[in-house]
């Protein structure tokens, strides 16, 4: 996993959207997971989210070329390039300990 340019990849995408559409100030962020290996805990991994303070709910792929994910959403939060980042980083580490790698994101109300 390359964190920097995950990194830079957010970044550059929320300043995109961010030219495109004016964003809120505050707001709600979903990250899509999906199960780097079979044996990945998705139990664990949703517990140990919501034990933080998340939202988290699986969702199973309709069409052959999907996979089945399990979506997080943030608490509400400032809606800016770092924070959403931050969240990212936190996120995208506590899902490898339990076989994820994420799958992208998106605001959730915005």
């Amino acid at each position: 996993m390359d964190m920097a340019q995950q990194k830079a990849e957010t970044l550059r995408t929320f300043r995109e959207i961010a030219a495109m559409e004016p964003l809120p100030e505050r707001g709600r962020v979903a990250f899509q997971f999906v199960a780097e290996d079979p044996g990945a805990d998705w139990d664990g991994f949703g517990e140990a989210v919501e034990d933080l303070g998340y939202d988290a709910e699986g969702f199973e792929a309709v069409d052959e070329d999907e996979e089945d994910c399990l979506e997080i959403i943030t608490p509400e939060m400032a809606l800016t390039a770092e924070g959403l980042w931050a969240e990212e980083e936190k996120l995208t580490l506590l899902a490898a300990v339990y076989g994820f790698i994420p799958d992208g994101w998106g605001f959730v109300g915005a």
